[in-house]
């Protein structure tokens, strides 16, 4: 009966702790390799004991059922239950004189219950973190050369921007139309504030300096409504997050409601700047 009970708590560790890897590698193993992997590193741990060796290839053993071969898999699954382990193992060893006159069952219970939940708590706050750090990598400032004078704006790149002008395949890239109010012409400026995106016969009354440089593009709205707008052609412009690099010619469109910007930045570009 020792060695059952023995063996039923390695095994709830064990798939505990690779469920845990499991889900923050992303791996997407199946939950019954997880139980098969946990169940034989427990019943290994009983019966050659306790030994530094025998823990380490029990351990090998039982990351490789659970996760393949593929070396670079291996490392990091087998890196994950790493820190889980001595995550989880630290706090049983906290509560472990709670527990010295409980029974067995309660002490399964109660070891099983703060190993899942603090388990849970570190992968919620990983995924937390890296989710803002990745947010935080789309954010940079561009650089913008237009109408001979050169100026710089925070920018944020969007993966749900993939606006392009038709003729030409150019990238569509979102501005405050309040930040260019300094930058453009007034008269330009004041027209393209004043444009209405229901109808296309507006271009026409486009001021004629800056009319090569204008092109009307329809955009679809996320309600799935068609609109029409007036982007300015950009030669260059560059992108700064951890290096600086020039991005592709583009057109830029003024957008008056900017306030809900990601990040309260100028610019929203496109996403194809996440790859450039």
């Amino acid at each position: 009966m020792y060695a059952e009970v023995l063996i039923s708590i390695n095994t709830l560790i064990n798939f505990s702790l690779l469920s845990f890897s499991n889900k923050m590698g992303s791996f997407h193993q199946k939950s019954w390799r997880l139980w098969l992997s946990a169940f034989i590193g427990g019943v290994s741990v009983v019966l050659f004991g306790g030994s530094f060796l025998s823990i380490v290839a029990t351990f090998v053993v039982m990351t490789t059922i659970a996760f393949g071969m593929n070396r670079t898999n291996w490392i990091l699954a087998a890196t994950n239950t790493l820190i889980g382990a001595l995550f989880a193992g630290g706090l049983l060893t906290v509560i472990q004189p709670l527990l010295a006159n409980a029974s067995w069952y309660v002490v399964l219970m109660v070891a099983g219950s703060v190993l899942v939940f603090s388990l849970m708590g570190v992968r919620k706050n990983w995924f937390r973190v890296n989710l803002t750090a990745l947010k935080d990598s789309y954010v940079g400032q561009v650089t913008i050369r237009l109408f001979q004078q050169e100026f710089q704006l925070t920018s944020y790149s969007d993966t749900g921007n993939q606006c392009i002008e038709p003729l030409s395949g150019n990238p569509v890239h979102f501005i405050s139309a309040e930040k260019m109010k300094s930058y453009l012409p007034m008269d330009l400026w004041q027209y393209l504030y004043d444009f209405e995106g229901s109808s296309s016969e507006n271009f026409k009354d486009v001021p004629l300096p800056f009319r090569s440089q204008l092109r009307l593009i329809r955009l679809q709205t996320v309600q799935n409504e068609s609109t029409w707008a007036i982007g300015i052609k950009v030669d260059h412009i560059r992108l700064k997050t951890k290096i600086e690099q020039s991005l592709a010619p583009c057109y830029i469109v003024l957008t008056k409601n900017s306030k809900h910007f990601p990040r309260q930045t100028d610019v929203i570009l496109h996403a194809s700047t996440l790859f450039s």
